[in-house]
C-alpha cells in the first residue's frame, strides 16, 4: 500500500515538476511580504497586529494592568519611567491563486508549452512556496462563464504534498474532460467578459491577501476591472500574463483559414509581411496596456513565455526581485 501510494506521489510530481531539481530549488526562494496583514494563525508574515512574537516593534508607556514581565526594566533605569515593549504578531498570510482555464489557454501550445499546463505547474510553484512559509493558500480555476475546481484552503508545510496531489488530479481531471466538452459546448458568440465568472462577487477572496492570476489576459473586457475588484478586496495583485512564442512571433505566410479558438469563428487571410507587422504591433499594444494598467493600480505585473522552461521564468521573476527572492 505505502508503494503503492508512494509511486502516484511519483506520478503527481513528475507531472507539475518536470524539471530536474526544481523542488530542491524552490526550497531556497521565499515569496516577499512587502506588506503587514492580519491572520488568525501563527506564521511567518508580519501583520499590523501587536502581539508577543520576536521582532520588537516599539515602546508604550505602562498602564495599569498590563504585563510587568514586558516592562523594560534597561529603559526604566534610565527613564525612571515604565515603558512595554510591543512586538509585531507574525501571522500567515493568506494566499489566492487563479488559474484561466479559458479556450485561448487550454486549447494553445503542444505538450510541454500548452499555456494552462504550464499556468497549472506556475501556480503549483506558488502554492508550494506559500505552504513552505507557513502560510494560507487556496486555487481556482475560472474560464469565460465560471468559477471551477476550487481546492479548499490548506496551510503550512504539512501540507504542500496535500497540495500537489489536489493538483495533479485536477490538472488530469480537466484534461479528460477537455475534449468532450469542446464538442458538447456551445462556442462563445458574444463578448467574452472576465467580469462573468466573478459576477455575484461569491467567488472573490473574503479576507485580506494576496492574490496571484496566471492570464493570457485574452479577454474582450472586463480584465481591468477584475483586477481592481480584487484590489476592493484589500487584496495586493500579482499578474502572471502568459503567452507563448507563436503569438508574439507567429511564423505563417501564405493563403489561410484563421479560426478564433473562443468563438470558432474563422476568417479567410491572405498572409503578407504588412499584415504580420501590423499584427506585431497589436500584441505590443496589447501587452503595454494590460502592463499599464497594472502598474497605474499598483499592480505586479510579470510577463512569462510558456515556450522556455518554467524554471527559467522563474529565474526572471527573481531577478526582478519584487514578489520572489532567495533565502
Amino acid at each position: 500500500m505505502a508503494e503503492h501510494q508512494s509511486s502516484n506521489r511519483l506520478h503527481d510530481m513528475k507531472l507539475l515538476f518536470p524539471y530536474d531539481g526544481w523542488l530542491a530549488k524552490l526550497d531556497g526562494i521565499v515569496l516577499n511580504a512587502s506588506s503587514r496583514v492580519k491572520g488568525m494563525l501563527a506564521g511567518k508574515r508580519k501583520s499590523s497586529s501587536l502581539g508577543s512574537s520576536l521582532e520588537f516593534a516599539d515602546y508604550r508607556a505602562y498602564i495599569a494592568g498590563d504585563d510587568i514581565r514586558r516592562i523594560d526594566w534597561n529603559l526604566y533605569g534610565r527613564t525612571s519611567k515604565a515603558y512595554i515593549r510591543q512586538y509585531w504578531d507574525e501571522q500567515e498570510r493568506s494566499f489566492q491563486l487563479y488559474v484561466d482555464s479559458s479556450q485561448s489557454m487550454r486549447g494553445f501550445g503542444e505538450d510541454e508549452q500548452n499555456k494552462w499546463l504550464f499556468a497549472m505547474r506556475a501556480a503549483a510553484s506558488i502554492g508550494y512556496l506559500a505552504l513552505q512559509s507557513e502560510d494560507r493558500m487556496g486555487l481556482s480555476l475560472f474560464n469565460e462563464r465560471e468559477v471551477f475546481g476550487q481546492l479548499p484552503n490548506l496551510y503550512g508545510k504539512q501540507a504542500k504534498f496535500t497540495l500537489l496531489m489536489r493538483l495533479a488530479e485536477l490538472i488530469r481531471t480537466v484534461q479528460q474532460q477537455s475534449h468532450t466538452a469542446n464538442e458538447q459546448q456551445a462556442p462563445l458568440t458574444d463578448v467574452t467578459d472576465a467580469l462573468m465568472p466573478f459576477s455575484d462577487g461569491s467567488k472573490l477572496p473574503r479576507r485580506a491577501g494576496v492574490t496571484w492570476i496566471f492570464s493570457d489576459g485574452l479577454y474582450e473586457q472586463g480584465f481591468e476591472q477584475l483586477l481592481a475588484n480584487l484590489q476592493a478586496r484589500q487584496q495586493q495583485v500579482v499578474f502572471v500574463h502568459i503567452l507563448h512564442r507563436e503569438e508574439l512571433e507567429p511564423q505563417l505566410e501564405g493563403e489561410l483559414r484563421l479560426v478564433d479558438i473562443e468563438t470558432t469563428q474563422a476568417k479567410e487571410v491572405a498572409m503578407s509581411q504588412s499584415i504580420m507587422e501590423r499584427y506585431k504591433q497589436g500584441v505590443a499594444m496589447f501587452i503595454d496596456q494590460l502592463r499599464t494598467a497594472c502598474e497605474r493600480r499598483g499592480i505586479t505585473y510579470y510577463r512569462m513565455n510558456c515556450s522556455e522552461p518554467l524554471p527559467d521564468g522563474f529565474m526572471k521573476l527573481l531577478e526582478q526581485g519584487e514578489q520572489l527572492r532567495y533565502r
